[in-house]
Order: structure tokens, then sequence, then C-alpha cells
């Protein structure tokens, strides 16, 4: 792809449309540091231009807004095969935004999303917009609605994938879109919106505003707009949720978390180092459900840790575009800086450097893994979420109860994992971690089952068949007879 992406148009309406002001935003390559491109900064107008063009496309009713889910479906397998058609360009384009090793980065963003859109076609082609169902008096019509225009707020660690957790089931279930993209991963967004012109989605149903937070809160409280759909981080996920309260808004939130990995007394040892990558160091380490806490018995405390370091330093650090590389540079400098800091202030308050996550010796936002030993529940890096290549290493007695009690011992309840050789003892403490998923002798992701959260890890769910209920309005009609058509 070309070595800058620079952009001048806003996707409105099923088309590039000159932005309303002139201010801009850079991203940087995460290998180098370089300007890798830049973008317009949506204004008010823009959104309300947007907003306006979502309602029309629900209005229609000789279009979008009339489809039933067949035409739905067809329109949105036509949108996964263009997309896939920029497979290569958009796995290397969020590779050099965010860092993710570039097979990754194809993987987890091009090739889910292309997935959760061809499930959620087969998934609405099976979901009846109306159901008769008998009653005391009568009959009962169950009507299904879409919500109408949805908002959509995604993170930067992942652009593509959790934007399309969001807006596969929303157009499933006949719903537009405003999207606003991560302001340092915007650039992946305008190959989407030239897919979905290919795909010749109506207009309007897709509409595309990066834009600074003035303008995404006013997206929020838009009163166009009926429900928000957001990923990102706690705090600002707290404020949005205060927002949408006071507006009786729906809202669905996808936040932080620090999840743990528990090891039992008889834990497969080399099973749990050959998932070590993808169960805590997943995306460089920024993925919200990585297990960054690993909490082992104290009679295997010193065999665990160095299989871990081993493990770890035996991974290549290098350009996110080279397929050999394990771990890519992270976002940006920013963030690099607050993962050290992190690293810096959990020593000072007791934990030991297992093995150092120093900066590699080349341009870009590297910084190698970082283990940390005898860190306790009082200690920041315990609580708080680092979201970079660092682990904290906490020993227990090796009771089973106080182990459950370490992992549940968080405001946090997005993932967690337990290891044993006792499959019946494994999955109930799984059912007992107090997370929305749970792996045993494992991690995993599929998109067929439901994705949930739990204390300040959000509300609500993603993925899965269920997901596509989150986007419908029910609507229930009485009658004393069976209508025609049924």
């Amino acid at each position: 792809m070309e070595p800058t992406v620079h952009r001048d148009e806003l996707f409105i309406g099923g088309r590039w449309i000159g932005a309303a002001a002139r201010r801009r935003r850079s991203v940087t390559d995460s290998n180098t540091g370089e300007i890798l491109g830049s973008y317009p900064l949506a204004e008010v107008p823009d959104l309300d231009a947007a907003v306006a063009a979502a309602e029309a496309s629900l209005r229609d009713r000789s279009g979008w807004g009339g489809y039933p889910g067949m035409q739905r479906a067809a329109v949105m397998r036509r949108f996964a095969d263009a997309i896939e058609r920029r497979r290569a360009p958009l796995g290397e384009l969020i590779s050099r935004e965010v860092g993710t090793p570039i097979a990754r980065s194809i993987y987890s963003n091009v090739d889910t999303a292309v997935e959760l859109l061809r499930f959620y076609a087969s998934v609405i082609e099976r979901t009846p917009i109306e159901d008769l169902r008998g009653a005391e008096r009568g009959f009962s019509i169950v009507r299904r609605e879409a919500v109408g225009v949805v908002g959509m707020i995604g993170p930067w660690n992942f652009p593509l994938s959790t934007l399309f957790f969001k807006l596969a089931p929303a157009l499933a279930a006949g719903c537009t879109a405003i999207v606003k993209p991560a302001s340092d991963t915007a650039l992946d967004s305008y190959l989407i919106a030239e897919a979905a012109i290919e795909a010749d989605l109506p207009p309007g149903v897709l509409n595309i505003l990066p834009c600074a937070h003035e303008t995404a809160s006013r997206l929020v409280a838009h009163p166009g707009v009926k429900m928000i759909a957001f990923t990102g981080s706690t705090p600002v996920g707290r404020e949005l949720s205060t927002v949408c309260g006071g507006l009786l808004k729906p809202v669905t939130l996808g936040l932080g978390d620090k999840s743990a990995a528990l090891l039992l007394e008889d834990a497969p040892l080399e099973r749990f180092l050959a998932e070590l990558h993808d169960l805590s160091f997943s995306n460089n380490g920024q993925a919200c459900s990585n297990n960054s806490r690993i909490i082992v018995p104290a009679s295997r405390y010193d065999e665990i840790v160095d299989g871990i370091v081993e493990e770890v330093s035996s991974w290549r650090i290098g350009s996110s575009l080279d397929p050999e590389s394990r771990i890519g540079p992270l976002v940006t400098e920013e963030h690099r800086a607050f993962v050290e800091r992190h690293t810096d202030r959990a020593v000072r308050e007791g934990a030991r450097i297992l093995t150092r996550g120093a900066r590699p010796d080349r341009p870009g936002y590297f910084v190698a893994p970082t283990v940390l030993g005898e860190v306790t529940p009082e200690m920041t890096v315990f609580r708080e979420e680092v979201f970079g290549p660092t682990v904290s290493v906490t020993r227990y007695s090796g009771d089973p109860e106080e182990g459950v009690r370490l992992v549940n011992d968080s405001a946090y309840g997005r993932a967690g994992a337990v290891f044993t050789e006792d499959e019946s003892v494994g999955i109930d403490i799984a059912r007992r971690i107090d997370t929305g998923a749970v792996g045993f002798n494992m991690y995993n992701f599929d998109i067929h089952a439901p994705f949930a959260v739990r204390k300040d890890s959000g509300i609500g769910f993603e993925l899965g068949a269920e997901a596509i209920d989150v986007y419908l309005n029910y609507k229930t009609i009485f009658t004393p007879a069976v209508p025609a058509g049924f």
C-alpha cells in the first residue's frame, strides 16, 4: 500500500462529502513513529447530515427501511465479499496503525468482520419479523422492529472486529449506523466505506464520522440517535452511561478488564505455556480479555515462573508487518509511556521484575514483554489494567477456594481461565468465576456464543445469535382471531 494515506472527505449518506471544517488529525505508523496518514475531523453539521441520512434510509419503505430479512442478508453478504477483497491492504493498514502482528491483524480484524457479516446474514434469514402466539384470550402477534439509528463508538485495539461486533447484528436487525472510529486508527474505516460503496449499501445505512470529543458527545446525546453501542475505557463508559441514562437511551458498554488465569496444583504447565501468548499477550497485550494476572500455587511458583520467563523470552520482537514477529509495537508513544509507568509503579510497590520490557534500539513504539513476580492484591498492577505486554504473577496456598477468591477479587468481570488436569474441577471453577467468559485449559474466541461483561467491565453482551436482539424493539399486537397470513 502507499507509504502515507491522506484523506479529505467523510462518508455520509452513501457518498464522499467534504468535511464542514478544516481541522485534521494525523495517525502515526507504530513501527516507525512516522506519519502514516491524516483525515478531517467531522463537526456537528456533519453529524446532523449523517443522522438525517440514516433516518431517511429507515423511512424509505422501498429501500432499507422496507427490506425483508432475506434482502438485508443479501446486502450483508455483498458487503462481506467487498471487505474480503480488501483483506491484505486492511490487514497491513491496521498492523501499522495499532502494531498488531500481521497474521493476527488479518485474522482478528478482517476475517472476523467478514465472518460476522455472513453469520448474522444467516441469523436474520431464519428470524421471522412476526410470529403468532396463543393467548388466554385470542392471540398475540409478536413483532420485531429495528431500534433505529445506532451510534457506534469503537476502540483502537481491534478497530475492525469490534466495529462489526456491533454493525453486523445491527444491519441484520434493519438498523442504520453512525460510526465514530477511534482517532488513532480511523484510516482503516475509509477502506470499509469503499467496500460499502462497492457492495451497494443503500444510502444512509452506514455513515462514518471520525471526530473529536465534542462531536462524539453530541452523537451520544443526539435525539435522532436511538441507541449507543460503545467499546472503550471504563471512565469514558461511566460518563457515556450517565448521559444515556438521563435520556433513557439504550446503551451497551464493553469496557476495561483485569482478567486472571488460575493454575491449580495439577495445572498442565506445558499446555498453559502453549496458550500463554494468546491468553495473556494477544495484540502485544492490547486486548481487554488478556489474562494479565496469573495466580499460581506456592508449591509450584518457581517452576511456573521459570517456564513463563523462558517462554516469553523466546518470542521474536519486531515489525508488525514481519510474519515472524510475536510481539510488535504499541499503538502510540503516549501509550508506551503509560505501560512503562505501570511497571515502574509496580516495582516501587514491591513487585519483582522477572524479565523487564526494555525498549529495543529501533524506531517505533516497541517495548519488550514484562513479567512481574511477587505481586500481591494490594498492588496497583493487580487491580488496574495496563493494556500492554505485562503480566503479574501472584502466589496462593494452593487451596482452590483461595484461588477463586483471588480471581474474583477484581472490580472487573470480562474474562478468565482455569488450568487443571481434572476436568470436573476445572469446569466447576469456571462456573464460579465471576466473568462473562472463562477458558478451561485454554482461552478461545467464538463469534457464535455471547461475549458478556460484568461489573466495571460494562453492560450487556455482544456476539452469538442472541446479539441481534440488542438491536430490536419488540411489539405485541393483540387480536381476537388468527389474522390472514398466519
